[in-house]
This record gives C-alpha cells, sequence and structure tokens, in this order.
C-alpha cells in the first residue's frame, strides 16, 4: 500500500507541477503580447508623426513659391467683387498668382479636412498668414462662385481657413 500512496502522490505531485506550468505560461504569453501590442502601437504612432512631419516639410517647400506671390496679394485693393474682377479679373499674370495662393490653401485644406494633418501644425506655422489671407479673401468666394456658377470652388480653402479660425479662437496663445 505504501507502494500505491506513493506513486499516487508522486503523479499528483507531477500533475499540480505540470498545471502550474501551464498558467506560469499562459501568464508569460500574455505578457509577452502585450508587450509587442504597446511596441506596435509605439511604432504606429511614431510612422504617423514621420508622416506628418514629412508632410510639414513638403507644405513648408511649396510654401516659399506661394510666399514669393504673397506680397503682391497682400497689397491689392478692391472695394467688392466687381471692383476686384475689374482691376484683376482679366489679368492672366495676377490669376497665376492668384491660382497659386488658392491652390496650396485648397491642398493644405482637404489634408486637414481627411484627417491626414492636424490643424494644430497649420496654426502654428501659418496661423498668421491664413488669418490676413482670409480677411482679404473671403468677400470674393461668394462672387467666385456665382461667376463660374460653380458652388464649390476654393471649398476647401474656406473650410481649412474657417477651422483654422475656430482653431485660433480655442487656443487664444496663437493669435498673431
Amino acid at each position: 500500500m505504501v507502494e500505491q500512496v506513493t506513486f499516487q502522490t508522486i503523479f499528483q505531485f507531477l500533475q499540480t507541477v505540470g498545471i502550474l506550468t501551464a498558467v506560469f505560461y499562459y501568464i508569460m504569453t500574455i505578457r509577452a503580447n502585450q508587450r509587442n501590442q504597446e511596441l506596435t502601437l509605439k511604432a504606429q504612432e511614431h510612422a504617423i508623426e514621420t508622416r506628418e512631419a514629412q508632410i510639414m516639410m513638403q507644405l513648408f517647400n511649396s510654401y516659399s513659391e506661394y510666399r514669393e506671390e504673397s506680397n503682391f496679394w497682400m497689397n491689392i485693393e478692391y472695394e467688392d467683387f466687381d471692383d476686384f474682377w475689374e482691376r484683376y479679373g482679366s489679368d492672366t499674370s495676377f490669376w497665376n498668382k492668384y491660382n497659386t495662393i488658392l491652390g496650396w490653401y485648397e491642398n493644405v485644406g482637404v489634408l486637414v479636412k481627411e484627417g491626414l494633418f492636424d490643424i494644430r501644425l497649420i496654426a502654428l506655422m501659418y496661423a498668421g498668414s491664413t488669418r490676413i489671407f482670409w480677411e482679404k479673401f473671403e468677400p470674393l468666394m461668394d462672387g467666385l462662385r456665382e461667376k463660374f456658377d460653380y458652388p464649390r470652388v476654393w471649398s476647401e480653402t474656406a473650410y481649412l481657413c474657417k477651422t483654422l479660425l475656430q482653431y485660433m479662437e480655442e487656443h487664444p496663445e496663437l493669435k498673431t
């Protein structure tokens, strides 16, 4: 009988050790998976930051062309849309400059609207010039839409400028 008790005791001991080993292995596997998920999340966050930095540099590079035109458009004057159109509407050199400016804002507006770029970054780098631009050209938007019979003309520019102005209201430290 002593042999049988010893054999059963050893068998139960081995079963217990097996169960404890399985529990230990399970806990270690869960912890390893959690660490892998955290690393994956950090890598994804880094990839997003890297993508935003690349976009920001591309915007900055394209902004240089816009910057050259900004002195021109900042100095134009008009009373209303008709006056604007009479002075600048048929001037193709002006339209090239105007389209360069609006095209830049339109592209940035699409990136912001689609969530590919954070409005905070635009506010940090371009808040002042965007506000001045919008004050100068917002009154023309309805006239341009009517003139060209295209209700969406420069709609992403309008979205960007309005979103930026709202963001600046929420963050007064960024007002310039």
